[in-house]
């Protein structure tokens, strides 16, 4: 993504700190300090534990420039100038190379207080970087004051060993200050702050620092310099920049160090500007020493990828294995990758082979690739079983296993993933929220919600646009559209997924006006309107039958330039054929550029939808034919054509051919379909026995249909075992219980239809009055039963009357 140079500040915020883990027990060492002239004659041992902690010793640091003759005499050491033991001195950069920072330390404030003097110490870069690993930062501020007291700030080697430790820590402040103040800066300093800025991500900051040290100072870059810039102009995509730093390295000729060539192919790759990239990697292939390092080859397949050069990254792979460069541990993730982006679970298999054999399927990094390609190719059972059988997992394999689990229908798997998280970390990142919030709202579980919104409370992340985004999400999936409007106002900022997943929530939750109304005030934020936005509008137009509405969207869409999106194409399909308009649909599907399962599925169930049985089974015959393999919405498509035309035979031949022929177990869905289809044909016991015999459980909907065909059909006593089945499982439900007491009525049962009728009091149920609408010259008319405010009300009840009479003459 391209940044706009102008408008980029040179410094960000710090970041974090460095600690040091100084609790592992260490052995006693004995360090003997050997003044020369003492006037006891003594030697005094000075005992420096491995083991001990800092800040037992020198919690509050008073370093001395010079110790005064009291102090020497107190420690005694001779008034005489003492002179440090070599040995001794040297022992702080020897502990600071053996990784112990803290003793580095101990020893130097054992030194001035035995009264060495200061100007004879040839070790300040490695106190410096000593105080720099202390997990308080505020030493690494006393440090700076004591070398500005006793001059060894002059040595420029001090300055950017100073320098660099504020880097690294982070303190930004305090190194541009101490930069700014640098009488002498030589290539060192500069790169330590063009490397520094780029690391901290202000990339402008860096290339800035980059140009200063060329154009106001006069010091050409090194390697290192143009690496760093290199690293910032790929942040920023800035070609013209990489471009004018390649011609430099050339110039230098530094292109044929290994490094810089690295940096120069991620920099083309990431601009997108492939070709460069390409022309880099020819003038190497004839260079023996660079051609046989791997991570010239790694950066290159991972471009390509990333670039979408998916076969080109898979040509290079095989040519980097036939000229037997012995691939690495980020070669293989490039690799996997490829294999994710490719879909291409054989390959995956290969590689994943491959990885066990070079000993490296147990890299974290490999792992965590590993286990995002069996995701991704649809082989989720083997994704967690290497996370599970994994003995390193860190943060980053954790989120990668819960992120895939929730995009690939796991959300139980999700939920056990993210409590196991909480207990290990005790903290979640919002990449892992997300995904546990998009579980709940598939499983529509409100109280684990609840749960996680109050972690996300806790954890700060409540005005996180995403985080806020799923959490309205999550309450609309569940039917809280209250909560989910108090989750979207509480949000500071509101961006377009947030608006995205309010309008979705009001067109799930049958709140048509309030979703136009959204889409409309989002405009007025001046937020426009993207393909999801579109998508869940019409949604709202099919819900409204508003055909008129729905070519309003439609024409708003094709002037937005989204006629060709495969979702806004899938959306109008849908929601023409739901308007009554097949013919529209259809139009739209044969002008698609590409379908998709979607595409073809949606045509399906519009046909099945307006009774052309025929026109279904012939475009399933297509479909096999254009090689798309169908699934369970195909069929439910199939089964509900077969259901609207009456059609049995071929409802129990496409219901046998989903397990027989395409290995696809029926769900409650299908077998929903196949109940309505046997209860319309009146073939009622056995649609019964289905229902009883189908491994899944049964829900209301199932036992509703069957208990309409058994009204349809006077089957008085299955519908009274029926009904049972039905109250048991909705007993709030006053549709069922409406329709068992119409049943009752036909069959002149008065007992039975004023027990359901006290019943339906008793509990207090309402039923909602009988509520229809038409579109004419652009306008909704609404007509609700009993309702008379209509303005056209006498003549509406005068026809309906007429109609009334006709259809008894009938």
């Amino acid at each position: 993504m391209a940044v706009d140079t102008g408008k980029l500040a040179i410094f960000g915020s710090p970041g974090g700190h460095y600690g040091v883990n100084s609790d592992k027990p260490r052995p006693l060492v004995l360090i003997r300090f050997k003044p020369r002239h003492s006037y006891l004659g003594a030697r005094r041992p000075v005992l420096i534990s491995y083991g001990s902690k800092f800040r037992n010793c020198c919690t509050k640091l008073q370093f001395q420039k010079n110790p005064s003759p009291e102090s020497s005499l107190a420690s005694g050491i001779s008034r005489n100038r003492a002179i440090i033991d070599v040995s001794s001195a040297r022992l702080v950069k020897e502990y600071m190379d053996d990784g112990l920072p803290e003793d580095a330390v101990k020893v130097y404030v054992e030194m001035l207080k035995w009264g060495a003097p200061v100007e004879e110490f040839q070790f300040f870069s490695s106190l410096i970087k000593a105080f720099g690993e202390l997990a308080d930062f505020e030493k690494v501020r006393q440090i700076h004051v004591h070398l500005l007291k006793v001059g060894a700030l002059d040595d420029i080697y001090v300055v950017n060993s100073l320098l660099g430790v504020y880097w690294k820590r982070g303190e930004v402040e305090d190194a541009v200050k101490l930069f700014d103040k640098m009488p002498e800066k030589d290539s060192v300093s500069w790169n330590t702050m063009i490397s520094g800025l780029c690391r901290l991500g202000d990339y402008m900051g860096s290339l800035r620092m980059f140009n200063q040290m060329i154009q106001e100072h006069g010091v050409f870059p090194n390697r290192v310099a143009c690496i760093s810039a290199l690293s910032s102009c790929s942040g920023i995509v800035s070609l013209v920049h990489g471009r004018e730093i390649h011609g430099f390295v050339v110039k230098s000729g530094l292109d044929d160090d290994d490094f810089l060539i690295s940096g120069l192919i991620d920099m083309y790759m990431k601009c997108g500007n492939v070709k460069n990239a390409e022309c880099v990697v020819e003038g190497i292939l004839e260079k023996e020493s660079i051609r046989g390092n791997a991570v010239i080859w790694n950066v290159i397949i991972s471009g390509y990828v990333s670039n979408g050069c998916l076969s080109k990254a898979m040509e290079l792979f095989l040519k980097m294995l036939a000229i037997q460069i012995l691939p690495d541990s980020s070669t293989m993730v490039a690799v996997l990758v490829l294999c994710s982006e490719l879909l291409d679970l054989q390959v995956g298999k290969q590689i994943h082979g491959f990885a066990v054999s070079l000993g490296l399927n147990n890299d974290v990094r490999v792992e965590t690739a590993l286990l995002d390609m069996y995701f991704k190719c649809g082989d989720g059972k083997a994704g967690l079983d290497i996370f599970k059988r994994s003995s390193n997992r860190n943060t980053v394999m954790w989120g990668a296993v819960i992120s895939n689990c929730a995009q690939s229908g796991f959300p139980l798997e999700v939920l056990e993933l993210f409590h196991d998280y909480i207990v290990e970390y005790g903290f979640a990142e919002p990449v892992i929220i997300l995904a546990a919030l998009r579980a709940c709202s598939f499983l529509t579980l409100k109280s684990k919600g609840l749960e996680i919104h109050g972690l996300v409370v806790k954890s700060g992340f409540a005005l996180d646009d995403f985080v806020g985004g799923a959490l309205v999400d999550m309450y609309a999936k569940c039917g809280d559209i209250d909560s989910a409007e108090k989750a979207f106002y509480r949000l500071s900022a509101r961006d377009l997924i947030s608006w995205n997943a309010l309008i979705s929530g009001y067109s799930q939750n049958d709140c048509p006006n309030e979703a136009l109304k959204a889409c409309l005030d989002m405009q007025l934020k001046q937020i426009k309107p993207n393909a999801v936005t579109g998508a869940h509008i019409l949604s709202v137009c099919s819900t409204l039958s508003a055909v008129n509405l729905c070519k309003e969207v439609h024409g708003y869409l094709l002037r937005q330039g989204f006629g060709c999106n495969v979702l806004i194409c899938n959306s109008l399909i849908a929601t023409y054929a739901k308007c009554g308009d097949i013919d529209s649909s259809l139009t739209i599907f044969q002008k698609m550029p590409y379908r998709n399962e979607v595409s073809w599925n949606s045509i399906l169930l519009g046909f099945g939808m307006h009774g052309h049985a025929e026109k279904t089974f012939l475009l399933f015959e297509k479909i096999k034919e254009a090689g798309m393999k169908p699934d369970h919405a195909t069929f439910t498509a199939l089964l509900s054509a077969c259901s609207h035309a009456g059609r049995v035979e071929e409802g129990f031949k496409y219901f046998r051919s989903m397990t027989e022929d395409y290995k696809i177990e029926p769900r409650l869905e299908q077998y929903t379909c196949m109940v309505d289809l046997l209860g319309r044909a009146g073939h009622l016991q056995q649609a019964y026995d289905m229902i009883l015999a189908m491994p899944c459980a049964a829900d209301d909907r199932i036992w509703g249909s069957l208990l309409a065909a058994c009204k349809s059909h006077g089957d008085e006593r299955l519908a009274e075992v029926v009904a049972n089945h039905v109250l048991k499982l909705d007993p709030t439900s006053i549709g069922y219980r409406v329709l068992l007491s119409n049943l009752y009525e036909d069959y002149g049962k008065w007992n039975e239809v004023d027990k359901v009728r006290m019943e339906i009091k008793d509990m207090g149920l309402k039923k909602k009055a009988g509520c229809s609408w038409i579109e004419v010259n652009n306008g909704i008319h609404i007509f609700v039963a009993g309702d008379q405010s209509h303005n056209q009300s006498e003549d509406i009840y005068a026809t309906l009357e007429s109609l009334t009479i006709q259809v008894r003459k009938a």
